[in-house]
């Protein structure tokens, strides 16, 4: 369901989302206000993207959102992904959010408050709140970072993931496309 957002005290006009052509997003996803989805997105079932609080939220090229993600911010934040993101089931993705290329989000995890630098891994159950992670920052899975002192002493991520998410990204995109191809030839029938 793609719908604009309500008027507000803070925000006064209502604006629809705006989805690349290329883009797939399920029908059973939800996405209110000034969203933007760039070029060959996959936005997976139950999806919620709530630009009527943060605003806006912008989703990079070839970024996979994942079944029953959840994106919402604090009034006056953004979320902004920049491409090849994923963002596995179940994460929470709480603005103010900046989020570098190439980053993965694992299942169940929450990312609040937080700027995460370029090819960034966030493990599973993890939580990364109020913090800045710079580039190539591996959050173990179950691990809670919520201090600089954590976040500066993260390690790399490890060579057995560090292509984990271009196989992610490469599996969602082709989604994207095939259920696209799928969607516009039953409407044809």
């Amino acid at each position: 369901m793609l719908k604009a957002n309500c008027r507000t005290s803070w925000n006064s006009t209502e604006i629809m989302p705006q989805i690349h052509s290329s883009s797939y997003v399920d029908e059973s996803a939800t996405i209110i206000g000034d969203v933007r989805v760039g070029k060959d997105v996959y936005i997976a079932p139950s999806v919620s993207l709530r630009a009527d609080e943060a605003s806006p939220i912008i989703i990079g090229d070839e970024c996979n959102i994942q079944d029953s993600a959840v994106f919402h911010g604090l009034k006056g934040s953004s979320i902004e992904l920049g491409e090849n993101v994923s963002v596995a089931h179940g994460a929470v993705i709480h603005g103010p959010i900046k989020m570098g290329d190439e980053c993965f989000v694992g299942f169940n995890s929450v990312v609040h408050a937080s700027t995460l630098g370029k090819k960034c891994f966030v493990g599973h159950l993890a939580a990364v709140i109020g913090v800045n992670l710079k580039d190539g920052s591996f959050v173990p899975h179950g691990k809670v970072v919520d201090t600089q002192e954590k976040a500066d002493a993260l390690g790399r991520v490890p060579e057995s993931l560090k292509d984990f998410n271009e196989e992610v990204v490469e599996v969602n995109c082709e989604f994207a496309k095939s259920y696209g191809i799928r969607r516009k030839s039953c409407v044809g029938q």
